[in-house]
């Protein structure tokens, strides 16, 4: 140590040189492998998850393609069989989503596949396999839909409801497993996500320790650090300048050649753009799932909520009130609505239906929530309202439609049956009891409410 005080300027300068130089080597080369398994691990990103990616966002699509498809053929009833029309949409619509759903879950395969086979999957491997088992299960679900729903057609409207239950069923389970399958998809592109982040932030890491080294070296490595930082900003920035201009209208010929005072400020304007382009593109998005969400949930006729949403919410509601949270239902119907139709022409008694909906929602607070769940039956859920207060609102609203007096309208009146949470209901018991109570009302002359 002593001696190697007392050696000439050169040598410490050329030892120290030697050590920094070779620390600096060092962290050179392993910043080189670490960036070298990044490269491979967004290679797979870009060749397997983002791919898989468009394939779910397209199943989804096809899903909800499906359920209004099926929702549709529910509504019809006995009176599919009749309407040629209506089978002839369905075969139709069943054979798309049958061949689109097929030629999404081969294009998920050959995906994975494709990345086995040229060894480009290289995080979790196992869940890789996993999710081609998955598809391949799908694959059999399916063709046994398809099978059931070339025997739904074949029936006549005596077997609709037996071969209807089977085929509703099948579509369930289909479903489930396409959800189960997507869900697979999402984990496993999240799984991909965070181990590139996190080999990513090492590799920031050790790009500043190489900083420190090179800091520490002298002038003489100042140049080769400037050199470098310039090329990796304008090495960023033209990715940046390609992915801005990947995700922009076509039309619009927009480019990033902001001159700014410097690399850094010029950088910052860049990811600004394309910050604000992602939000746009997100907004966009936001609004058309929205408008799918709506057609989804929504009766056509009246804009009341369907019977699909029916459904979810009341299990929502049965799911609270097993919580402490109590609610009422009233279940009504329109009496001799079939007289309505017959007599008058089913326009009329469209705008039958609009006018009972809009007179009840006069009425209604915001949290109570109406739905249409048959041709002319309704549900009203009333929240954290009891069964006193429940009958009061539906003798109000009987009253209200009975004096309704509406030019070019025949006059109608409605029967109601109200109930409420107690314990141990679950959807079943308390709808059949709601129904019961209506049939009692149009038992004891119609224009009733019956409360129990």
């Amino acid at each position: 140590m002593f001696n190697w005080l007392n050696i000439s300027m050169t040598r410490k300068i050329s030892s120290l040189s030697f050590i920094l130089l070779s620390f600096l080597f060092v962290v050179i080369f392993y910043s080189a492998y670490q960036s070298q398994r990044i490269y491979k691990e967004m290679h797979e990103v870009a060749e397997i998850d983002v791919p898989l990616s468009e394939v779910m966002a397209d199943i989804e699509m096809l899903q909800l393609k499906q359920h209004l498809l099926m929702e549709s053929i529910r509504q019809q009833g006995d009176a599919f069989f009749a309407n040629k029309s209506m089978q002839a949409k369905s075969v139709k619509g069943f054979d798309e989503f049958s061949e689109q759903l097929a030629a999404q879950l081969d294009k998920s395969t050959e995906i994975l596949h494709t990345g086995l086979g040229f060894g480009s999957v290289r995080i979790k491997l196992l869940d890789h396999k996993a999710l081609i088992e998955q598809i391949n299960l799908l694959h059999q679900h399916r063709m046994s839909f398809d099978r059931l729903v070339d025997d739904f057609l074949e029936q006549d409207k005596q077997g609709f409801s037996t071969s209807w239950q089977i085929l509703e069923q099948q579509d369930k389970d289909l479903d489930a497993q396409a959800d189960e399958m997507l869900r697979k998809i999402d984990q496993l592109t999240m799984n991909v996500s965070a181990t590139v982040e996190s080999q990513e932030r090492h590799f920031v890491i050790m790009n500043a320790i190489l900083g420190v080294s090179a800091f520490g070296i002298g002038t003489y490595l100042t140049l080769y650090i400037i050199i470098t930082f310039r090329k990796r900003i304008w090495s960023l920035r033209g990715q940046i300048e390609s992915l801005h201009r990947s995700i922009v209208i076509e039309h619009d010929n927009t480019s990033l050649s902001y001159k700014g005072l410097d690399e850094l400020d010029e950088l910052e304007t860049d990811l600004k753009a394309l910050v604000g382009q992602f939000s746009k593109e997100m907004s966009n998005r936001h609004k058309v799932e929205t408008q799918l969400i709506e057609l989804a949930t929504r009766d056509k006729l009246t804009g009341t909520f369907n019977r699909h949403k029916w459904d979810e919410q009341i299990k929502d509601e049965l799911a609270l009130a097993n919580r402490g949270h109590h609610f009422s239902l009233i279940l009504l119907d329109v009496d001799h609505f079939k007289k309505i139709n017959d007599g008058f022409g089913h326009d009329v008694g469209d705008n039958v239906l609009k006018l009972l909906v809009n007179t009840l929602r006069k009425r209604l607070r915001e949290t109570d929530v109406l739905f249409r769940i048959g041709g002319e039956e309704f549900a009203i859920l009333l929240r954290d309202t009891n069964l006193k207060d429940a009958g009061v609102l539906a003798e109000q609203l009987r009253k209200k439609i009975d004096h309704l007096n509406e030019n070019g309208m025949p006059p109608f009146t409605i029967s109601l049956g109200v109930t409420d949470y107690q314990d141990f209901d679950d959807q079943t018991r308390i709808v059949k009891r709601a129904d019961i109570l209506l049939y009692e009302a149009k038992g004891a002359g119609r224009n009733r409410v019956v409360v129990g």
